[in-house]
């Protein structure tokens, strides 16, 4: 029970990563300097990216639980 806790809270952390720095992916192209742009692609898609990961991870192994059970 507390895995399944500890997963769906994997969820909800990695939901929050990646619509907390998706708006910072749009407005990164708003910048003219490339040199910034890229900085500031960078400093938003890692939080995205580390987010889709966490929630894949997470479903996959709340998925395994609830399927041997």
């Amino acid at each position: 029970m507390t895995v399944r806790i500890l997963l769906i809270l994997g969820i909800l952390i990695g939901l929050y990563a990646i619509l907390n720095n998706i708006g910072g992916v749009a407005s990164a192209f708003k910048i003219n300097d490339p040199t910034l742009l890229t900085a500031r692609l960078l400093q938003s898609l890692l939080p995205v990216i580390a987010g889709i990961v966490i929630v894949w991870v997470s479903a996959l192994n709340l998925y395994d639980i609830i399927k041997k059970k």
